[in-house]
């Protein structure tokens, strides 16, 4: 809960300071993930994706900051079932930059730290299969499959904490307007809500993987060129 908290303030910063800046630049960005879950329920990894907004603000001795607002669906294949979990999340990342300018600072390769908060906001599963697949399993774990079963189609968040946090740590590149991203990210807590389907199913994890993006970055000024061009003399009016 505690770093729960810290994130959420974290946050609320970045997106104030953004307003109260005048962003640097404003964009849209997307990407794919590979994302899995650490269970005992032999679950593989799968392909999800995002998409959303993006705003960088320029600091001092090579730093940016850069919160963002997407919608994010990560995604777990079931092992030996034709059947896939996934979850859309609204999430909101603050992806603290650092790196170097080349080429008249049109390139820019940086480091990256990125934590995040989110909220589940759709959720795609066939829980029929998924249920058949596990009732062994549930029935070991003293969770009853035809009650779980009963209880999803009534409301299929049962049991599913919709609320997540992570970070992610990578590396990206952006020349002039795009802006090229690779990281790792890991989701803290854990995907449900039931403490015995969270300590024995899931092993108190989430969704976690490899995420690449790409961002068009819109806006911004040349401050080396300004300061130049600030300095020129300016002619006499005769």
């Amino acid at each position: 809960m505690k770093k729960f908290i810290t994130l959420c303030i974290v946050a609320v910063l970045a997106f104030a300071s953004a307003f109260n800046a005048n962003a640097n630049r404003f964009g849209v960005k997307a990407g794919i993930n590979v994302a899995d879950i650490q269970s005992e329920a032999a679950l593989n990894t799968a392909l999800g994706y995002q998409a959303g907004l993006a705003w960088q603000i320029d600091l001092p001795i090579g730093f940016s900051i850069q919160p963002e607002l997407l919608y994010h669906v990560k995604a777990s294949s079931f092992d030996q079932v034709e059947s896939q979990l996934n979850f859309g999340y609204v999430e909101l990342p603050v992806n603290i930059q650092w790196g170097f300018r080349f080429f008249d600072r049109k390139l820019r390769l940086f480091a990256q730290a990125s934590p995040f908060i989110g909220y589940a906001v759709h959720m795609d599963s066939d829980t029929e299969s998924v249920l058949g697949k596990y009732d062994g399993l549930l029935g070991n774990l003293g969770v009853d499959p035809g009650a779980l079963e009963t209880a999803a189609k009534v409301d299929k968040w049962t049991n599913i904490n919709r609320f997540s946090y992570g970070c992610g740590l990578g590396v990206g590149l952006q020349w002039r307007v795009l802006q090229l991203t690779a990281q790792y990210v890991w989701n803290f807590g854990s995907l449900a809500s039931d403490q015995k389907l969270s300590a024995d199913l899931f092993n108190d994890k989430n969704f976690g993987g490899c995420v690449i993006s790409l961002g068009i970055l819109f806006g911004g000024k040349d401050k080396k060129k300004d300061n130049k061009k600030s300095t020129e003399p300016v002619d006499d009016i005769k």
